[in-house]
């Protein structure tokens, strides 16, 4: 590259290092500085601290020649591809800080809920701060980012903490003040778990980061005072959207996004200002960073190179590491955990269960290792900081500091769903097959019971954790076929369950014929001269007596028949003893099929079989709540008969309020021959 070659920087590809003279080196540095060794001596740099570099080429360099993790085993292949593309598009990378684009964009607005200026006065700072502060605003003025004003705003200034620089040179505007006037910007914020399930097929990221992106974005003339600040030496305003307004991550989100979209760029999504670039393979993605390389120039977006990554197998992004569908904590925040200390008060606490529960879908039975510290945090309830909760703390650490590593979701590939409960909490693992058919996990779930959870029999705890499952895990499992793994037998009834509609109380067949048998028996005891009590009180009992009676089919009582055994010891005498209870069972079941039959026959042999042609007249039977009045009419119509859709169900010109359609659809059960009055009318002949 000639600009390499103009500050004498040479690439030593076979040892993957940049050298450069010392002298040059300095001067590239600082300007107006020397160097004083006349002795040209050469600085070995390694790939990894050519940041120290000042320069935009220098910085150029490092990102150029940072060399791919496991791409190809031509290492020096890929980083002249790199340095190629970069190359040709050198004018999409910020030279300096204040070297920002302007999005082709129309001016952004500032919409406040009142017309009262906001206006305060200058902080204080010290001389070493107004210095920095009044060199900043002067490159500021020069790269036409701000403008001196007269407004009738004024929000101070002050200096931050800049990590990068180890001290405070950050610009900060405090806006509080006039971000209470500010009106709301509901622009949805991208959901991070979405954006890593974009990322399951690909194989090479790369990470690309906007110079000063909110400064990319215009201001609308009419609004920009309202943006102005004050120093000690002057008012400003800016002409660009600044950091620290309330509104501008959704006004800068929504246009990157639009962007994106405007483009149909379906390899590259964008957090703010990062946006990662990922491809399956190594050619597709010199060809994808061409594409976003020349949307930036038409749309005159700028690139900070110092903080690109190109061509990587593993990348960091939102807090995770990315590699080939797989997916880890990363590695800064888990050391940040790894060294927080035992709490000792309630926010403490809260801060540490905080930074933990952004990894919670990596830590299995969560909600379980968590209840003792969920205790601390119950109200009116003294810190007391025990053993159970040092473990849960040493635990809930252990487990994130073993790095662990979750497979991105796949919706070419089956899903299993494993469920468990306890008495304390459910949850649930969500798993897929590799190319072995190995199931590896994709997310855990867990969360605690709540009281009247707690309440719940284990068969229904089971089958609230698989509910709780498929609630947590519908974006996965929705539209997919997946299989739920138990370790609980009895659920495998939910699988012949039957939907039930409380409009149709008469398919629920056995609770109606029990719900009128003990209906009888309470009639008789309510009505009995000798028991004056409500019926709510004899409830039980009658319900215990029918329990305890054996049944006019079965011959069993229908407690023996569940339970096994009775309260009550069996009568004394010759057959009176009932059989053992599978054999009762299969009595019972037999007994119940042949009286079942005989009623079959017994209908059969009575019944006239109804049929309708289109176009005859018909009325509906209408479903009435219990509180109906008694004179509501049983039957709607009369309504013609459309088409036969079955042997059992015709299509009708009733109106359906729930389909919103014209016709409906039902049985023939429902439908009775319309008779029209006149036909009814006698002769007087």
């Amino acid at each position: 590259m000639p600009e390499l070659a103009k500050k004498d920087i040479t690439i030593d590809c076979s040892k993957q290092k940049i050298c450069q003279n010392r002298k040059n080196l300095n001067k590239s540095q600082n300007d107006k500085s020397h160097s004083n060794d006349k002795n040209k001596q050469n600085i070995s740099l390694h790939i990894s601290e050519c940041k120290q570099i000042n320069s935009h080429y220098a910085q150029t360099t490092e990102d150029q020649v940072n060399p791919p993790q496991s791409v190809t085993e031509n290492k020096c292949e890929l980083r002249k591809e790199v340095k190629d593309i970069i190359k040709n598009f050198d004018s999409v990378f910020s030279k300096d800080k204040y070297d920002v684009g302007a999005l082709r964009v129309e001016p952004q607005r500032i919409v406040l809920n009142s017309d009262l200026p906001v206006s305060l006065r200058p902080y204080r700072t010290s001389p070493v701060e107004e210095q920095e502060i009044k060199s900043q605003v002067e490159k500021l003025l020069q790269a036409g980012l701000i403008k001196e004003s007269n407004s009738p705003y004024s929000s101070p200034v002050t200096l931050a903490f800049k990590r990068d620089e180890g001290k405070k040179t950050r610009l900060c505007i405090d806006f509080r003040k006039l971000n209470a006037l500010c009106k709301s910007d509901s622009e949805p914020l991208p959901l991070m778990d979405s954006l890593l399930d974009k990322l399951s097929k690909a194989k090479i990221f790369s990470s690309l980061d906007l110079a000063s992106g909110y400064w990319h974005v215009p201001i609308h003339p009419k609004d920009t005072e309202k943006l102005a600040f004050c120093t000690n030496f002057g008012l400003y305003e800016w002409c660009r959207l600044p950091f620290g307004i309330k509104v501008a991550p959704a006004i800068f989100n929504r246009l990157i996004r639009r962007i994106l979209t405007k483009y149909k760029i379906d390899f590259a999504c964008n957090y703010f200002d990062d946006i990662i670039v990922y491809s399956s393979s190594e050619l597709e993605h010199w060809k994808h960073l061409k594409t976003i390389f020349e949307i930036c120039e038409k749309e005159s977006i700028k690139l900070k190179l110092s903080k690109c990554v190109f061509a990587q197998t593993k990348i960091s992004f939102l807090a995770y590491e990315i590699e080939q569908g797989k997916v880890s904590p990363n590695n800064a925040n888990i050391e940040t955990i790894k060294k927080l200390q035992p709490p000792t008060n309630v926010k403490e606490l809260q801060r540490f269960l905080g930074s933990v529960n952004v990894y919670n879908k990596f830590i299995p039975q969560y909600a379980k290792l968590r209840y003792p510290l969920n205790q601390l945090l119950k109200k009116d309830v003294k810190f007391n900081w025990t053993n159970e909760c040092q473990d849960a703390f040493d635990k809930l650490k252990e487990i994130l500091t073993t790095k662990p590593v979750l497979n991105l979701y796949n919706p070419d590939v089956t899903c299993h769903v494993f469920v468990d409960a306890s008495q304390k909490s459910v949850g649930a693992v969500l798993k897929q097959p590799d190319a072995s058919d190995v199931l590896h996990p994709i997310a855990y779930h867990a969360r605690t019971l709540r009281d009247y959870e707690k309440n719940y029999a284990i068969t229904e705890l089971e089958c609230l954790a698989i509910v709780d499952a498929l609630d947590k895990f519908y974006y996965y499992l929705h539209g997919q076929k997946f299989v739920i793994h138990t370790d609980h037998a009895a659920l495998v009834w939910l699988k012949n369950v039957k939907n039930l509609r409380a409009h149709h109380p008469q398919t629920n067949g056995k609770v109606e014929r029990v719900n009128q048998s003990l209906v009888t028996r309470l009639k008789c005891k309510v009505n009995s001269t000798s028991t004056k009590v409500p019926w709510t009180k004899l409830l039980e009992s009658v319900t215990n007596e029918y329990n305890l009676t054996p049944h006019s089919i079965t011959k069993y009582p229908p407690a023996y028949l569940l339970l096994g055994t009775l309260p009550y010891d069996s009568p004394i005498g010759q057959n009176s003893y009932y059989e053992p209870v599978n054999e009762a069972r299969n009595l019972a079941l037999q007994r119940t099929i042949d009286y079942h039959n005989k009623n079959k026959i017994r209908y059969d042999a009575h019944f006239v079989d109804k049929k309708f042609n289109p176009g005859d007249l018909v009325v509906y039977e209408e479903f009435h709540y219990p509180n109906t009045r008694k004179l509501t009419p049983p039957f709607s119509g009369p309504y013609e008969v459309i088409k036969q859709c079955s042997e059992v169900t015709y299509e009708i010109n009733k109106p359906n309020s729930l389909t919103k359609q014209a016709t409906q659809i039902v049985h023939i059960s429902k439908l009775r021959c319309f008779h029209s009055p006149d036909k009814l009318k006698l002769s007087h002949e």
